[in-house]
């Protein structure tokens, strides 16, 4: 059996929380026999930012690959954990991959997997979330209205993949990067009369844009009850379908 290593890549971030929840990741997937978890060979486990770090992904890369064929490894799964298909996951990570692979021909293959966002887990696993804040005590009419926030991209194919999501779990988007914003939304559920309104932040951890869309939802306090719940995978859901995927 081919033994294949892996390295996942986040985003990154000024912010330290960005690098601590990468690394609570990494203990995580470290902790458990993912060769059991998967049917595969699975040798050294690591993992890197795209920004916010010294070093540039292809240097970490290449970091990781010495690592690697000292212990006999041939080959490094790349994990995207991304969850839109955005300029980074289409242009930045196979760039930067490109430039390590160039200094390892024949000895070491590089292989990137689809990102995270393209595991068929994922619209149950957000569907579920927002079932769990139902109010099982009330009509389906008096339900809280469903907000599904996502960081959003410039790329619109990556947002129709929110839309997708949202219609799955019977919620609106909104966007923290792109048009409508989440103001938008809940000044036009408003409108409508709807006043209990349940916000899913479709980002892989809590960090300071959960906080920032936390502060935005504030000043509707004294007209509404805005419930914001917490992120909707969890770090062994996360290795579990990145396993899948790889």
């Amino acid at each position: 059996m081919k033994n294949i290593s892996i390295f996942f890549v986040t985003h990154g971030s000024s912010d330290r929380r960005s690098w601590l929840a990468l690394q609570n990741l990494l203990t995580v997937a470290r902790s458990q026999n993912l060769s059991d978890l998967s049917n595969l060979s699975i040798g050294d486990i690591s993992g890197g930012c795209l920004e916010g770090q010294a070093l540039s992904l292809a240097q970490q890369l290449e970091k990781f690959a010495n690592q690697v064929i000292a212990s006999g490894g041939t080959e490094i799964a790349i994990m995207p954990l991304f969850l839109l298909e955005g300029v980074h996951v289409s242009e930045d990570i196979p760039a930067e991959v490109a430039i390590a692979q160039s200094k390892f021909i024949n000895k070491l293959l590089f292989r990137t997997i689809a990102h995270l966002g393209t595991s068929p887990q994922i619209p149950d696993l957000i569907f579920q979330q927002f079932e769990k804040y139902s109010d099982r005590n009330t009509t389906v009419q008096e339900q809280p209205s469903r907000i599904l926030v996502s960081h959003g991209s410039r790329r619109a194919i990556a947002n129709h993949v929110v839309e997708g999501l949202a219609h799955h779990s019977q919620a609106i988007t909104a966007y923290w990067g792109v048009e409508p914003k989440i103001e938008i939304q809940i000044d036009d559920l408003l409108s409508q009369g709807i006043n209990k309104i349940n916000v899913l932040p479709y980002f892989l951890t809590e960090g300071g844009i959960t906080e920032a869309i936390a502060n935005k939802l504030k000043p509707y306090g004294d007209r509404a009850q805005i419930q914001l719940l917490s992120v909707p995978l969890s770090d062994e859901q996360i290795i579990q379908m990145s396993l899948d995927l790889i």
